[in-house]
C-alpha cells in the first residue's frame, strides 16, 4: 500500500499523472484565448450605464450576473455579431474590470 502511494507521488511529480485543472480553466472565461460560445449579437451602445449593459448582457445570455455595486461609470460600445459572452468580457477589460465564473454565475470584480 505503501509502495503504491509512493509510486503516484512520483509519477504526478514526473508529470505522467494529470495534476488538478489550471486555475484559470473554468473560473475565467475572459482568458486569453478563450472560445467564446453564446450566440452572436450587435451592441451599439453609446454612454451607457455600466451595470445596465451588464445586465442587458445577461438577459441576452440567459446568465446569472453579478455586478458589485463598486462597479460604476459609463461605456460606449459597437460590437457585430459578437458573441455575447465576449462582449461581457471586452467590455468588462475595457473599464479594468475582471470577470469569473462560479458555477455558471459571472462574477464582475475590480482587477
Amino acid at each position: 500500500m505503501k509502495r503504491g502511494l509512493v509510486a503516484g507521488a512520483v509519477a504526478a511529480v514526473l508529470g505522467l499523472m494529470p495534476g488538478p485543472a489550471p486555475a484559470h480553466a473554468a473560473d475565467a472565461p475572459c482568458r486569453p484565448g478563450a472560445r467564446y460560445r453564446g450566440h452572436r449579437i450587435d451592441l451599439d451602445l453609446r454612454s451607457a450605464d455600466l451595470v445596465d449593459t451588464f445586465r442587458m448582457l445577461a438577459d441576452v445570455g440567459n446568465a446569472s450576473v453579478v455586478v458589485p455595486a463598486t462597479v460604476t461609470g459609463t461605456v460606449t460600445v459597437r460590437l457585430r455579431r459578437v458573441p455575447w459572452d465576449q462582449a461581457l468580457c471586452v467590455i468588462a477589460a475595457s473599464r479594468g474590470l475582471r470577470v469569473a465564473r462560479d458555477r455558471g454565475v459571472y462574477v464582475v470584480t475590480a482587477s
